[in-house]
C-alpha cells in the first residue's frame, strides 16, 4: 500500500506510510485501513491530527468561537464518503471562551465506498482544514492528502490498528427512544430510555449540536421513573425553540461512548 502525501501547493512532500503534513499547529495524515478495495464494499480510513503542546483543536461543536475539522474529499468517479465521524472532546477554556475540541492527537474515521463496478488503481484525496487556538492566538492548518489503493483483497492494511483503535473512541448511536425536549426555567431538558444495562451515572455529556445548550454549563444526567434526563441551560444565542440535539455521553459506568438524539417537527 502506498500514501501519497502532498502540500497545498502540489508539491510532493512524503512517500512513506503515515508521512504527515505540517500547517500551523498541526500535522495531518490520512491513513488506509485496509491494503487493497474491494467493488463496492467499505473502505476504511483515519485522518490523524496531531497538535502541538499548549495548543487545542475543535469538536463538530467548538463551543463559543472555534471552528471544527472540515475534510473535502475528491474521490474516483463513481466513489462516496461517509460522515466525518469524531471523537469525544474535552472541554477548555480559550481565554474566558468555553469550547470543546482536542489536545495532542485526534483521530478521525470516515467510510469511503467504490462502485460495484470500480477497477484499477483508486486515487484517494482530501483537503482538510482545522483551528488550533491556545490563550494568546489562534492559527489555522490546512492541508492536501492522498492515498492511492489498488484493486484486490481488503485486507488489514498499515493503519487497521490505528482504525481499531479510533473506533472505541468514537461514541456509536445506540437503540433508544427519546420521549421528547422540554424548555423550562431558562434549560432545555432531553429526556430519554435506553434497553439493556446501559447506566449512564458519572457520565459526561457533550452537546454535539451547536447553539442549543450553553457551552460553559455541566450537562446534569439524572435518573428518572422512565428513563433518563439530561438538563442544561438554554444557550443564550439560540434562535427560537429547539428543532434538533445530538448529545454524546462517555465515561462512568458505559462500556463505550454513545450518542442519543432528538428530532423536532420542521
Amino acid at each position: 500500500m502506498k500514501f501519497s502525501i502532498m502540500m497545498a501547493a502540489g508539491v510532493p512532500m512524503a512517500c512513506a506510510a503515515f508521512a504527515g503534513v505540517k500547517s500551523g499547529h498541526g500535522e495531518a495524515e490520512l491513513i488506509g485501513g485496509v491494503s487493497a478495495y474491494e467493488p463496492g464494499a467499505k473502505v476504511p480510513v483515519a485522518i490523524r491530527l496531531k497538535i502541538d503542546p499548549g495548543w487545542h483543536s475543535y469538536w463538530v461543536n467548538p463551543g463559543l468561537g472555534g471552528m471544527p475539522l472540515t475534510a473535502k474529499w475528491t474521490l474516483p468517479e463513481g466513489w462516496s464518503a461517509g460522515e466525518l465521524r469524531q471523537p469525544v472532546p474535552k472541554r477548555f477554556l480559550t481565554g474566558d471562551l468555553p469550547g470543546f475540541g482536542y489536545e495532542g492527537e485526534a483521530v478521525f474515521l470516515v467510510d469511503l465506498t467504490p462502485p460495484a463496478a470500480a477497477a484499477g488503481d483508486a486515487e484517494l484525496k482530501v483537503s482538510l482544514s482545522w483551528l488550533t487556538c491556545d490563550d494568546s492566538a489562534c492559527v489555522p492548518g490546512d492541508a492536501e492528502l492522498s492515498l492511492k489503493l489498488p484493486a484486490g483483497e481488503a485486507k488489514p492494511g498499515e493503519g487497521a490498528a490505528v482504525i481499531e483503535a479510533a473506533e472505541k473512541k468514537i461514541p456509536k448511536p445506540v437503540n433508544h427512544t427519546t420521549s421528547g425536549v422540554a424548555e423550562k426555567d431558562g434549560k432545555v431538558i432531553m429526556s430519554f430510555k435506553m434497553p439493556g444495562d446501559f447506566d449512564f451515572e458519572g457520565a459526561e455529556a457533550f452537546p454535539a449540536t451547536p447553539d442549543v445548550v450553553n457551552p460553559g454549563a455541566t450537562i446534569e444526567i439524572k435518573k428518572s421513573e422512565e428513563g433518563w434526563t439530561a438538563s442544561a441551560p438554554k444557550d443564550e444565542y439560540a434562535a427560537g425553540p429547539v428543532k434538533k440535539y445530538d448529545l454524546v455521553l462517555a465515561g462512568g459506568k458505559l462500556p463505550h461512548p454513545v450518542v442519543v438524539y432528538w428530532r423536532g417537527k420542521e
